[in-house]
């Protein structure tokens, strides 16, 4: 069971440049470096050496490497499915970012959310396209005036903020610039 899944892991890598040229290096196959590395992350994150770096990591380089090649190709399900899975991270980030201090310190917190987060990128599962179309879209669409108006109203405000500080950047600047010039004059 074991070596059929080191063979099908070699035969996916085996051409993957990297891989290549450590497995040319080491003397060992792709997929036993692939292998390897994956249990030695689940290692570390299992005595919480980097679970928070190692799950960020995979949760945002893949997708957006994945984000990238999508872009690129002519098709348009997968467009749909990477831009989904970003609204969806970008929902659970928010939540998880505040909920990590209370949750954090359970055991296999980390390897449990790698896991959710395999879960919504992965195209066997498409997690976040569930998610979205049973969570988040009828709750948006339902909520859609009222975002756009509050972030309209959020960019009038940031607008008449900003126009405020400049007015009172430029007469500070103006009152230092005359300071200074006084106080050279009056030196001199």
């Amino acid at each position: 069971q074991v070596n059929k899944i080191l063979q099908d892991l070699t035969h996916r890598t085996k051409n993957m440049p990297v891989l290549k040229d450590i497995s040319a290096k080491t003397g060992l196959e792709t997929g036993q470096i692939v292998a390897g590395t994956g249990v030695l992350l689940l290692i570390c994150m299992l005595f919480g050496l980097g679970s928070s770096l190692i799950t960020d990591i995979i949760a945002i380089l893949y997708p957006a490497y994945m984000s990238f090649k999508a872009i690129e190709s002519a098709e348009t399900d997968d467009d749909k499915q990477w831009l989904t899975y970003w609204v969806v991270f970008a929902l659970f980030k928010v939540i998880d970012d505040w909920s990590e201090i209370l949750f954090s310190w359970l055991p296999f917190y980390y390897p449990i959310k790698l896991a959710f987060l395999i879960f919504l990128f992965a195209p066997q599962t498409r997690g976040a396209l569930k998610i979205y179309e049973t969570a988040i879209r009828p709750i948006l669409q339902k909520h859609m005036k009222d975002i756009d108006e509050g972030i309209d109203r959020a960019v009038d405000i940031g607008a008449k903020v900003a126009a405020v500080a400049k007015e009172e950047a430029i007469k500070q600047g103006t009152n230092m610039v005359i300071k200074n010039m006084t106080q050279t004059q009056s030196t001199n």
